[in-house]
């Protein structure tokens, strides 16, 4: 494979990098206008989403494209949650392991914005284990904002029925 092939790759993915290309997740699968709904909705995220923008017009992020990646990142993980909810037995686990992150100096909770759509997809919460040693935020982010000590945690969700 070459450079212009795995670019090309790349951009066929999901929204994981700061380069990539927002997706039109209804064209890909109608199916997940639910997940979707709920994402647009999810408070937090949306909060987080605006300032980020905010950040954006004051010419105050370090690369334009993070508002494109986060807002992807949540949509496309709640299409996963959903799938995932499709296929499952009812009340079988779904366990997940990822880390809170900081962007622009505002720490963003990943372990509560993706629990909140998990339940509003059907899951219940059955529990969000805090693992010891807390990463810290880029290098980056601790020149400008200093270092904030971030949860990575691992999330047990049920299928509710």
């Amino acid at each position: 494979m070459n450079e212009n092939e795995l670019v090309k790759l790349r951009q066929q993915m999901l929204s994981c990098t700061v380069e990539n290309k927002a997706k039109d997740l209804l064209k890909i699968n109608s199916g997940w206008k639910t997940a979707l709904d709920v994402t647009h909705n999810q408070e937090l995220l949306q909060s987080i989403l605006h300032y980020l923008q905010e950040q954006k017009e004051q010419n105050l992020l370090n690369n334009n494209g993070i508002i494109r990646m986060i807002t992807g990142y949540f949509y496309e993980m709640a299409c996963v949650i959903q799938e995932c909810g499709r296929v499952m037995k009812p009340h079988a686990p779904l366990i997940l392991v990822n880390d809170n992150v900081r962007y622009a100096g505002i720490s963003i909770s990943v372990d509560l914005i993706l629990s909140k759509i998990a339940e509003d997809l059907g899951f219940y919460i059955e529990n969000i284990l805090v693992l010891p040693n807390a990463k810290g935020n880029s290098s980056q982010q601790m020149g400008l904002h200093g270092r904030d000590a971030l949860r990575k945690c691992i999330y047990i969700w049920r299928k509710s029925k």
